[in-house]
């Protein structure tokens, strides 16, 4: 069975050939595609329940900490807002990967504002500074090909697309974070009897 990627164009200027060029990544992996854009969490909502579930969710927008929208900052939608319409329309397969395709959706705090927020999501990736359409482009383009070609784990794939463009792109996993964060709290000292 063909994977599937859902393409979320949730800004107006983000170009046709960003997501023409999506679209033929897409392709060259024999992925079926579908692109939808995105105005309202709710119609989003009930546009997802029920179309099917995907393995890859490109969204092209202009981002900060809290949220995406427009470059101006009009019409931000928070992360927790996206992440609730994303669980209650039941449309991401085990081990989605949401590629953030706007400047800084690869913080950690982006990540977590996500993971805690859906329960459904198991990564997130994306760059961590201001890039190009062409930088984001260019580096999930490695990172599907280390992904489907090359069956490398998301980290491995991460890397790569760092390297192939000069940003640092990051995958966050929601296992390893919660691995982690266990993991700090039973090194927290101890408080005396």
């Amino acid at each position: 069975m063909p994977k599937k990627l859902l393409i979320i164009k949730a800004s107006k200027d983000v170009c046709a050939a960003e997501i023409q060029h999506i679209k033929t990544i897409a392709d060259m992996f024999a992925m079926v595609h579908e692109t939808y854009d995105f105005s309202d969490p709710a119609i989003f909502q009930t546009a997802m329940t029920g179309r099917g579930k995907y393995d890859y969710i490109y969204l092209g927008a202009h981002s900060d900490l809290f949220g995406f929208g427009e470059s101006d900052g009009s019409t931000v939608m928070q992360w927790e807002q996206f992440a609730d319409a994303l669980c209650k329309s039941q449309c991401l397969s085990p081990e989605c990967i949401l590629l953030l395709a706007c400047c800084r959706g690869g913080l950690r705090q982006v990540a977590m504002r996500l993971f805690f927020s859906c329960a459904q999501i198991d990564y997130v990736c994306g760059p961590r500074w201001t890039v190009t359409g062409l930088d984001i482009t260019a580096g999930f383009h490695v990172f599907i090909y280390n992904m489907e070609v090359r069956h490398e784990q998301p980290s491995c794939a991460s890397e790569r697309a760092s390297k192939a463009t000069g940003y640092d792109f990051f995958c966050y996993d929601r296992v390893e974070l919660e691995d982690s964060y266990v993991a700090s709290l039973y090194s927290q000292p101890k408080p005396p009897p």
